[in-house]
């Protein structure tokens, strides 16, 4: 079954992504919980759009768990070729690494185009079981990625970044449980 994510980039979050802040290490523990909670429930398929911030960490926590897990898969989509060259250089190799170290990469639009972001958030969304986002309502990209996901009737669980509170805003039919 395939999860796919969806969400801010560090600059919206209510923390520095610092592994000396205590509220990102509590949320990259509530989130390495939660990857751990859905290979339990059969979820192995996971899907990150290679952003900065939430979507860098997923892939990097899926990474791990490969080390364990050969049943682990990894896809990467890309929004388009040049997303990430006006990054900090640290942000680049972080990319390219997860991008080596993961089993697929497509690369949703030929290149930059207005929209791009959105298609790729929709070609997450619509190969997927389940959406995990860190989303506390602020409008924007991801707000708008969890409307199409509702709009699918696709499982949606929450992970509010201010309060570390995981909440299944939409059950489906499924039997999910975290």
């Amino acid at each position: 079954m395939v999860v796919a994510f969806t969400g801010y980039r560090p600059e919206k979050m209510p923390f520095s992504e610092d592994c000396k802040n205590r509220q990102y290490l509590e949320f990259r523990r509530t989130l390495s919980s939660l990857i751990d909670c859905l290979i339990k429930q059969g979820f192995t398929y996971f899907i990150s759009g290679v952003a900065r911030g939430f979507d860098t960490w997923v892939a990097e926590e899926v990474i791990g768990r490969r080390e364990t897990n050969n049943n682990i898969y990894l896809e990467c989509a890309v929004p388009f070729p040049g997303q990430a060259d006006l990054w900090e250089e640290e942000d680049q190799r972080r990319r390219y690494k997860i991008l080596v170290s993961a089993d697929k990469a497509v690369v949703v639009s030929e290149r930059y185009r207005r929209g791009c972001f959105f298609a790729r958030n929709r070609y997450m969304i619509d190969k997927a079981d389940l959406v995990v986002c860190a989303f506390n309502g602020q409008s924007g990209g991801t707000a708008d990625t969890v409307k199409y996901a509702l709009k699918h009737d696709k499982v949606v669980i929450q992970i509010d970044p201010a309060n570390n509170i995981i909440s299944l805003i939409n059950q489906g039919d499924s039997n999910i449980y975290f």
